[in-house]
């Protein structure tokens, strides 16, 4: 497994600065940029929609990973059409398939999101059909939750079952309460470590990128 990608979540940014503050993750060395969007029921708060989508979008060239946090997702994946990545839940709904098929339909890559307490098998039926499989290691929308270490164990279960299925490049992404003190071990597991807030906060993107990267073994 090469070193990890760190995905930096954009509702952490000072979305008042959009344009200046995607410039600044970019020159600061961020792979990929993620947005939450959450629709105040399978996720409590209201934050991200498709028009921030579409701003961000404008502004900057580097991979978009749209996580949905939302009931029924394959209603609204096609308000995002241009992002890269198109994540959904496994516990959002009964028609995971055709939520995956619409990501396909609008040229994402295609991600299923496990919350913590969701046992493997609400992957493994589609596991053929996507690109990324990203375990929550909190629960959606409560702000300030601890990351929950048995993520970790999921992570390295979920390798073995794709092996298993011949679909070991799916990648392994990781959202939620990861920071600089647990970003080396997170990275150890992850192809795809997702951060907002520990990007931010202190020195800033570019000390604090530079930082994770350092965690995840990769070079200058």
């Amino acid at each position: 497994m090469s070193e990890a990608l760190l995905s930096v979540g954009i509702l952490s940014a000072d979305l008042g600065r959009l344009a200046e503050e995607l410039a600044r993750l970019e020159q600061a060395g961020a792979d990929w940029i993620h947005l939450d969007v959450m629709d105040g029921c399978f996720a409590p708060p209201i934050l991200g929609d498709a028009a921030l989508f579409k701003a961000v979008r404008r502004y900057t060239k580097l991979p978009l990973d749209v996580h949905l946090m939302v009931q029924n997702p394959e209603k609204k994946v096609a308000q995002f059409e241009g992002a890269d990545w198109i994540t959904v839940h496994a516990e959002a709904g009964p028609h995971l398939h055709r939520a995956i098929a619409e990501a396909k339909r609008v040229g994402a890559k295609a991600g299923v999101a496990l919350n913590p307490g969701t046992h493997l098998s609400g992957v493994m039926g589609v596991a053929g059909e996507i690109d990324m499989v990203l375990l929550v290691a909190v629960d959606p929308g409560f702000g300030g939750a601890k990351f929950v270490p048995a993520v970790l164990g999921k992570a390295d279960k979920i390798r073995e079952k794709l092996a298993e299925l011949g679909t070991e490049g799916v990648k392994v992404g990781i959202d939620g309460g990861i920071n600089l003190d647990n970003a080396a071990q997170v990275g150890r597991y992850a192809d795809v470590v997702v951060s907002g807030s520990a990007v931010f906060k202190g020195a800033g993107p570019e000390s604090n990128i530079a930082a994770f990267k350092k965690a995840f073994g990769q070079k200058d």
